[in-house]
């Protein structure tokens, strides 16, 4: 394996964030990938959570952590907006199959985690997550392109709160600015968007402007093009593409089609190792997906191709005898059984998606934690 193949790291794979919020995806290294903006924030917030006071946290546990699916007729889930959560994972499942399948498994169920995210963001003090934001963001996405939602491009999906600079904050809907830093915590604070060349330190599209991405050098910049010059740092290609030795922006390959480079491309799961040589062209691989006691990792053994633990708990193959953790990634493991919302956990990899061990309970996180 090459250093220079589309990856991304565990965290990005296992918890996707919204429109800008934690998902880049393009090289081993990292560009855009597809966020939607109804999935929580993503922080390692089993390390250093903030601290929540115990009245807080008892109000907080006595409200239901998660939503009814769409069409049941909660008045919370309706009154935000979130029984339109199905439409949004419509449309992940259009732009990125693969994601979905090892995120949720299916549109099904990436409906039901995106209604219970969006159902406890929208309880969060200031919250922009409202009906009247939510359809604004699905009218966007149903006339958007995929390439659109790659670069960060939608911004009516880049939800604003009415939480000012500085004040606390648990996710980003609740600030004006549309973005709450939280340093690799639980709860952070409202801060400005980066300008292009503004630092983007937890690799969080979120953080920077609409139409920029975090890049791999974590950099708000501008997406590069089809054909176009590109660089990791400055300018990175979007999914479905991959920056060339040659710094141009080319296309990825269906699975068995002579690879053009080096890269991961998770919108439809292939993975090409290089060109390899005139005798011995390397084709692009299609990434597998394992359940629970199966091997997975980049290089699993016996001849098996890469394979990703699904569903949910991408972040759950763990590593053993034999293998590496390549840029975060094992080149061989054993996939781990994912554990539901509000049952003990030790780490985030394997809460379901959208959930972290919080207090050593796998919760979806919420900015009530942050009062």
């Amino acid at each position: 394996m090459k250093n220079e193949f589309e990856m991304q790291t565990l965290e990005e794979l296992r918890c996707p964030p919204p429109f800008g919020r934690r998902w880049t995806e393009a090289t081993f290294t990292r560009a855009t990938l597809l966020v939607l903006a109804l999935v929580p924030a993503c922080g390692s917030s089993s390390e250093s959570p903030a601290p929540v006071d115990a009245a807080s946290a008892e109000a907080a546990s006595a409200i239901d952590s998660g939503g009814p699916t769409k069409g049941s007729g909660d008045g919370p889930v309706a009154a935000c907006g979130c029984d339109h959560a199905a439409s949004l994972c419509e449309k992940l499942d259009t732009c990125a199959p693969f994601l979905v399948k090892v995120i949720y498994g299916d549109a099904a169920s990436c409906a039901d985690r995106l209604t219970k995210a969006c159902t406890e963001q929208c309880k969060s003090p200031g919250s922009g997550m409202t009906e009247t934001s939510i359809l604004a963001c699905e009218a966007a996405l149903s006339t958007a392109s995929c390439t659109d939602v790659f670069t960060n491009a939608i911004a009516a999906c880049s939800f604003r709160g009415t939480l000012a600079h500085g004040e606390v904050c648990g996710d980003s809907s609740q600030c004006a600015s549309g973005f709450c830093s939280h340093g690799g915590n639980l709860c952070g604070a409202c801060a400005a968007k980066g300008a292009a060349g503004a630092a983007c330190p937890s690799a969080s599209n979120d953080e920077c402007q609409t139409g920029l991405v975090c890049s791999q050098g974590k950099i708000c910049a501008p997406s590069a093009v089809l054909g176009g010059a590109c660089d990791d740092n400055t300018q990175p290609c979007p999914t479905g593409m991959f920056c060339t030795s040659a710094k141009t922006c080319a296309a990825t390959v269906a699975t068995g089609a002579d690879c053009p480079g080096s890269y991961l491309n998770l919108e439809n799961g292939t993975l090409c190792s290089g060109k390899g040589s005139a005798s011995n062209p390397q084709t692009a691989k299609q990434i597998g997906t394992a359940p629970v006691g199966a091997p997975c990792g980049l290089a699993p053994g016996d001849n098996a191709g890469p394979t990703l633990c699904a569903p949910g708990s991408v972040g759950a193959c763990t590593l053993v005898s034999g293998g590496i953790a390549l840029f975060g990634i094992p080149t061989k493991g054993i996939c781990a059984g994912e554990i539901p919302d509000d049952y003990p956990c030790q780490t985030d990899d394997n809460c379901q998606a959208g959930a972290l061990c919080i207090s050593n309970l796998c919760k979806i996180p919420s900015g009530r934690y942050c009062e």
